[in-house]
């Protein structure tokens, strides 16, 4: 299951990539994000696996790396930010990482916390913070 939640006043898009996702639901959701009336291609992309639960193949990650130059491009560089606390989400996501960056059409990045993500994306993790919290969704990021 993926959820999103999109900040258009800071032009950045959250992702909660949960339980036992699919590489077809991984790719079902990008196009079902990019058709959100708050959607830009312009937006910077914080995607946590925290509490996904299934391994994806170096294969299914390639799919997921060769899928990503179907998203439609940007006025600006835009960047992805992988938050990825455990070891084996962690490897998966360095591996996605370095397929997809010079190929993809953002730089990714992963880190062990939302702080350290927020921060290379340039925005407050303070301001994030207080925001994800007045729109009471505590039950999808872990601070």
């Amino acid at each position: 299951m993926i959820d999103y939640l999109i900040l258009p006043q800071y032009q950045l898009i959250l992702n909660w990539n949960r339980g036992d996702t699919s590489i077809n639901e991984c790719m079902e959701y990008t196009r079902k994000i990019q058709q959100d009336p708050d959607h830009s291609p312009d937006f910077d992309v914080i995607t946590d696996v925290t509490q996904l639960q299934r391994a994806y193949t170096s294969q299914e990650i390639w799919q997921m790396v060769h899928h990503s130059k179907s998203y439609r491009p940007g006025t600006r560089p835009k960047k992805n930010a992988i938050i990825a606390p455990s070891n084996r989400t962690y490897g998966t996501s360095r591996m996605y990482e370095q397929l997809a960056n010079g190929f993809s059409p953002y730089e990714t990045a992963v880190f062990r916390d939302w702080t350290s993500a927020l921060e290379w994306l340039g925005k407050d993790p303070a301001v994030i913070f207080k925001c994800l919290k007045e729109k009471q969704t505590p039950d999808k990021h872990p601070f």
